[in-house]
């Protein structure tokens, strides 16, 4: 009996898993609560290999939700600092899970610099060479913004992040992350990883040529450098999360002139660096006895 029942485990876990256009999937699953064990149907989220191609020439694969796939590849060029804004980038072509980008000028360089720059990450595993020597090699060292914003509005700004995750709530198996413009929001987007969706944002915001030093990016992922670089190289000056910050992010910020804020949840959040863009209310003085 026990043999029987894993085997159909295995024949229905199996069953529907597919490549899919898709941003979600139905699948089959066998249900295990204390006294109970049923088959039961379940929606989770899907990811495609999407190809990014500059100049004719395939640069990276990442593996993403199937949706947003051109302000994924406008995003990812930025954040990487392949190009420097959104004028050097000519066209844009997504066709099934390629998307083809023709720029203005040769990145050869650049794109090279952008392989071997490699930062050793927990959620992938890859190796390179230490976080403490990236803020010497990246295009845009230091985020000078004098935009300052409420604390009340950051609480706001991830209690819509949240009404915008729809996908999460469905499967939660995805990120979130949203850009807001003089606290007006421009941009969000979900995705199975965390850099896809800031990237996304990031691509479609660009498109909107919206001024990245008046903007504040949120997201619902853990902020190690790799995360923070992302807001430096366009200039972004708050970067806020609902997760924890990792000791390389923090490092990044610091370095690069980027408020980090982490933890905000409820009426709460840490401020890790350059707390003066956070406008907080006065409170009345403790009395001591």
């Amino acid at each position: 009996m026990r043999r029987m029942f894993f085997r159909r485990l295995r024949t229905i876990s199996l069953r529907g898993f597919m490549l899919s256009p898709s941003v979600k999937l139905k699948i089959k699953k066998i249900s295990l609560r204390k006294k109970s064990v049923k088959v039961a149907e379940e929606l989770i989220a899907t990811e495609v290999p999407v190809n990014i191609y500059v100049n004719d020439q395939h640069v990276v694969t990442l593996f993403s939700l199937p949706a947003q796939l051109k302000e994924l590849g406008v995003g990812w060029l930025l954040s990487q600092a392949i190009v420097k804004s959104i004028e050097e980038i000519i066209s844009v072509q997504v066709k099934e899970n390629n998307v083809r980008m023709n720029c203005s000028r040769k990145l050869e360089t650049r794109i090279k610099a952008v392989k071997t720059i490699k930062i050793v990450d927990p959620s992938c595993g890859s190796t390179g060479e230490d976080f403490l020597f990236l803020s010497d090699r990246m295009t845009r060292p230091f985020v000078d913004s004098d935009y300052m914003v409420e604390a009340e509005e950051i609480l706001r700004f991830v209690r819509v992040l949240n009404e915008k995750s729809a996908l999460f709530k469905l499967t939660g198996g995805t990120h979130s992350a949203a850009i807001f413009y003089r606290e007006k929001l421009v941009a969000s987007a979900e995705d199975v990883g965390r850099h896809n969706a800031v990237d996304k944002v990031i691509g479609a915001a660009a498109e909107k040529k919206v001024d990245f030093s008046r903007c504040v990016i949120v997201s619902s992922g853990r902020q190690p450098a790799n995360m923070v670089l992302k807001a430096v190289r366009v200039g972004i000056p708050i970067v806020a999360s609902i997760a924890g910050p990792i000791l390389s992010g923090v490092d990044v910020a610091v370095k690069t002139g980027v408020t980090l804020i982490c933890f905000v949840r409820g009426q709460r959040m840490n401020v890790y660096s350059y707390p003066e863009r956070v406008k907080v209310p006065k409170f009345p003085a403790k009395q001591t006895e």
